[in-house]
């Protein structure tokens, strides 16, 4: 009994060791962390007002926005379950899911001069991108500490895009309201993503990512409040809202490093 109680034990122990190795689980999870950079008409455009200073940029997609609203680096978080084939040692089934933030430069800007006499707000969009994939990863092991892994993926993205506000509060010490709102849509776009990186130990790793998230027109939306009196008392009142108007297509395109956790 004892002997094969012992047998019994040294099974369970060499099966949790083998269940160690990602090749051997049938299903490894992992969650991901790291920064993007947009590309293309995603990414930061010298403005025509302002061509010398590089802190004030436009999305080259959007002529309307002077300065100030170019996507710089972002954030992403994300994650993954990949289905071990039998068989076929590495190659695996993945599902992924991620948030990808990326705002303009100068997000949140407050202009207020020495004396007080006026005071100016601009808040400028954050785009926000949440693809869900489906897709195949290899991982190739060259050691029992290291291996390297390439992987490709295809599905549904939805594209966010905040509300660019410039709100003028004060003149010359008044109190007035000037407040312009530019409203985008949502929409889902059909998007692919590849990358290829390093794993250690089989629980950290470091990968390289191309997202394209499709090219999709944007939709756009203008409403402008004027609301003051002058210093000399005439009373000011404008209320402007345009019908929606389609700009041209936002091709959202980026490079991600990102750093992952498996278990």
């Amino acid at each position: 009994m004892a002997m094969v109680a012992s047998l019994g034990v040294g099974a369970i122990m060499a099966q949790d060791t083998q269940t160690t190795n990602t090749d051997s689980k049938k299903v490894e999870y992992s969650i991901h962390l790291g920064a993007s950079t947009p590309l293309g008409s995603f990414g930061q455009a010298p403005s025509h007002g302002f061509p010398v200073d590089l802190f004030h940029t436009k999305l080259s997609w959007n002529d309307d926005i002077t300065y100030g609203d170019a996507d710089f680096v972002g954030a992403n978080i994300g994650v993954k379950a990949k289905y071990n084939i039998s068989g076929l040692k590495g190659l695996g089934i993945i599902a992924t899911a991620d948030v990808l933030f990326n705002t303009a430069g100068d997000f949140d800007i407050k202009e207020v001069d020495e004396s007080d006499a006026h005071l100016d707000e601009y808040f400028y969009s954050t785009y926000i991108n949440i693809p869900v994939m489906v897709g195949a990863n290899y991982n190739y092991a060259i050691n029992d500490k290291v291996s390297i892994w390439g992987e490709a993926a295809i599905g549904a993205n939805l594209r966010i895009i905040t509300s660019d506000i410039f709100d003028h509060k004060r003149s010359n010490g008044i109190d007035t309201k000037d407040y312009t709102e530019i409203n985008y849509d949502n929409c889902f776009t059909l998007g692919f993503q590849a990358g290829l990186g390093v794993k250690l130990k089989n629980k950290y790793s470091i990968g390289l990512h191309y997202y394209n998230l499709g090219n999709k027109a944007v939709t756009e939306k203008y409403t402008q409040i004027t609301d003051y009196t002058s210093v000399i008392g005439n009373y000011y009142y404008v209320n402007i809202i345009d019908e929606p108007h389609t700009k041209p297509p936002l091709k959202t395109t980026m490079l991600l490093i990102r750093f992952g956790y498996h278990f």
